[in-house]
C-alpha cells in the first residue's frame, strides 16, 4: 500500500520482490509438513496435495516477477498462466481431504449453504465475464472468468471450513487455511474486475490480499508443524484425530 505512494513502477518492484520470499516460505513450509505426515491419513493426503499446490505457485511467481522486470521475458507470460491454473487442482484437493478429516460435523444445511454460496458467487461473475465481450465465443468467455469460476468450486468446501469455525466445532489454526483460500478468492474477484477496467497493475492495492492469502497459509502451516510433533503423531493410530 505504501509503496503506490512512491509511483506505479515502485509499487510494482516492491511488490514483485515481496511475492517470491513469501511464495518460497510457504513451498519450505509444505514441504516439511507434508514429510512429516508421509501422506498418512486425512491430513496426510492434505498436505501432500497442498505441497503440490505451492510449488505451482512459486513456480509461477517467480515467472511472473521474471517477466515483470525483464521485458525480453514476455514470452513467457503464458506459462505463468498455466502454471497458477496447475495449482488448482492440488488446492481443491488438498480442501476436500481438509475438511473430510471433520466430516463427522458436517450437516445437510451446512452443505445447503456452501453450495448457495457457490451459486451465487458463479453466477453474477460469469456474467460479468460474458459482458466483458458480449460477441466472444463460449471458450473465450469461459477464458476470460477462468480464475473466479475456479474459485467459485473452491468457494464450497471453503465456505464450509468457515461454517464449521464460526460454529466452534474447530479452532482458528485450523480454519487459517480456508480463511487464506477466501482472501484468494475475494483478491481474484479485484483483479477480474479490475482487469476488465484495464485498470489492474502489478502493484495494485489488491495484491496485499494475495500476500495475506500467502502469510496466513504459512501461519496455518507452522501452527500445525508444532503442534504435530513426532512423538504425538507417534502415539495416535489415526492421524485424523489430530485437530
Amino acid at each position: 500500500m505504501v509503496a503506490n505512494f512512491a509511483g506505479k513502477s515502485f509499487a510494482t518492484t516492491t511488490t514483485d520482490l515481496l511475492f517470491l520470499p513469501v511464495s518460497g516460505g510457504l513451498v519450505v513450509l509444505s514441504i516439511i509438513i507434508a514429510i512429516r505426515f508421509k501422506a498418512r491419513g486425512n491430513f496426510g493426503s492434505a498436505y501432500l496435495f497442498f505441497a503440490g499446490f505451492a510449488g505451482c505457485w512459486f513456480c509461477a511467481e517467480l515467472v511472473w516477477m521474471s517477466t515483470e522486470l525483464y521485458n525480453q521475458l514476455n514470452f513467457l507470460r503464458p506459462v505463468n498462466d498455466y502454471l497458477y491454473l496447475s495449482g488448482y487442482p492440488f488446492l481443491l484437493l488438498f480442501a476436500r481431504y481438509y475438511v473430510k478429516s471433520v466430516e463427522a460435523v458436517i450437516t445437510q444445511k451446512m452443505l445447503s449453504y456452501a453450495f448457495l454460496a457457490t451459486v451465487v458467487f458463479f453466477i453474477p461473475t460469469f456474467y460479468t465475464a460474458y459482458l466483458y465481450n458480449p460477441d466472444a465465443t463460449l471458450q473465450q468467455i469461459i477464458w476470460a472468468g477462468i480464475y473466479p469460476i475456479l474459485d467459485a468450486i473452491l468457494l464450497f468446501p471453503t465456505v464450509l471450513g468457515m461454517i464449521l469455525f464460526f460454529k466452534g466445532n474447530v479452532g482458528l489454526l485450523w480454519s487459517l487455511m480456508f480463511i487464506a483460500i477466501l482472501l484468494n478468492v475475494v483478491a481474484d474477484s479485484g483483479f477480474f474486475y479490475l482487469n476488465v477496467n484495464r485498470s489492474y497493475y502489478s502493484g495494485n492495492p489488491i495484491d496485499i490480499l494475495y500476500l495475506w492469502s500467502y502469510v496466513l497459509f504459512s501461519f496455518g502451516i507452522y501452527s500445525h508443524i508444532k503442534v504435530f510433533k513426532k512423538q504425538k503423531m507417534k502415539s495416535f493410530g489415526n492421524l485424523d484425530e489430530l485437530k
